[in-house]
């Protein structure tokens, strides 16, 4: 098997690639802070009354945070796997 050499468009489809892998991992990171503030730490301080009532409103922001976050990295992952075609073009054989 002759490889083929890359070009320029390669580069940059690669490039996108792995810029959305990385953003796939601030998204996990954001939607696991954002839901273990809203559904553990938020809703205990409330109880013990560390924290004032107030902040029983705001777990419903961080619940839409985390699952924003999770709908952006479901997004960024099906993208990737849709620009991923550019691997067949030098990588054909997956299963090495």
């Amino acid at each position: 098997m002759d490889p083929i050499p890359l070009t320029q468009q390669d580069w940059k489809e690669l490039h996108l690639i792995v810029n959305n892998i990385w953003l796939m991992l601030v998204c996990a990171l954001s939607f696991s802070g954002n839901m273990l503030l809203a559904h553990a730490i938020i809703p205990s301080l409330v109880e013990s009354g560390s924290v004032s009532k107030y902040w029983k409103i705001l777990r419903i922001l961080f619940y839409m945070g985390g699952f924003g976050s999770a709908a952006l990295y479901i997004g960024l992952a099906v993208w990737a796997i849709i620009a991923g075609d550019v691997l067949n073009k030098f990588w054909p054989n997956f299963w090495i």
